[in-house]
């Protein structure tokens, strides 16, 4: 990420069904990427934001998502 480039932080989507938050709180990221959530499921039927990866924005990112 370039230095002199916007940065912005995105929070994480909140866990349903439990008060206890996820592994993952928020991510910064720069103005040419995107982030996508990694959901882990639990027994109980709760689920909770684990981890995330950080993709460019670009139109295959685009056609992965339709899937």
């Amino acid at each position: 990420m370039k230095t002199t480039e916007k940065k912005r932080i995105v929070q994480a989507p909140s866990s349903d069904g439990s008060e206890l938050p996820g592994q993952v709180l928020s991510v910064e990221l720069g103005e040419d990427e995107e982030v996508v959530w990694q959901w882990t499921h639990r027994p109980d039927g709760t689920s909770a934001v684990t981890g995330y990866e950080i993709v460019k924005k670009t139109e295959e990112k685009s056609e992965r998502s339709k899937t």
